[in-house]
């Protein structure tokens, strides 16, 4: 009988201890949740993509058309499970989004033009986004016109309302300045 107490109790320890001291599930559904819901992830294939030195860039250019279907489809869902889990989560000051606390006035005017476009940096080294920089990109429409565009952070990505009027090939030079230096890619895109 003694023994049996004694393993009852032991099992019951255990048990209690691997509670007390194992992780918290809130802690490791909100990291499940940030990989799971990454924002790239459901964009599909980028238009332009490369992996130089220990920087991976991804550039996505849609319609406005097709980036709101796609806010109101998964990646809005991702986005907004993501704000949850960040404004429950203290802040690191890894992230910086410009977009948050915004009034729809605002959001509107950032969102103006005929095409969207996405730029997302990540370390391969640490697997980190990098967002605490500045990034602006130069077009050259098919007619010769150029002009420069300031991307805005928002979430873990950059990104701005771009107008492509004109049918052809533009050219497409993104800069992205951050802490560690300063790094330029160029790549064509067609509106047909």
């Amino acid at each position: 009988m003694k023994t049996k107490c004694v393993l009852l109790l032991t099992i019951m320890v255990i048990i209690f201890a691997s509670t007390i001291f194992g992780h918290s599930a809130k802690n490791l559904e909100a990291k499940a949740a940030m990989k799971d819901n990454d924002v790239s992830s459901s964009m599909g294939k980028p238009v332009y993509e490369s992996t130089v030195d220990s920087l991976s860039t991804k550039v996505w250019v849609m319609t406005q058309a097709q980036h709101k279907k796609m806010m109101k489809e998964g990646m809005g869902k991702a986005m907004s499970r993501e704000t949850e889990i960040l404004h429950k989560m203290p802040m690191t000051g890894e992230r910086n989004d410009s977009t948050m606390g915004m009034d729809k006035e605002s959001k509107k005017e950032k969102m103006k033009g005929t095409h969207f476009i996405m730029l997302d940096v990540i370390n391969t080294i640490s697997g980190k986004e990098i967002t605490n920089g500045s990034a602006k990109v130069q077009i050259v429409y098919p007619s010769k016109k150029n002009i420069a565009v300031e991307l805005n952070v928002i979430m873990s990505h950059f990104g701005s309302a771009l107008t492509l009027n004109e049918k052809g090939k533009y050219l497409f030079t993104i800069n992205v300045d951050f802490g560690g230096g300063f790094r330029t890619t160029q790549f064509k895109y067609t509106v047909r």
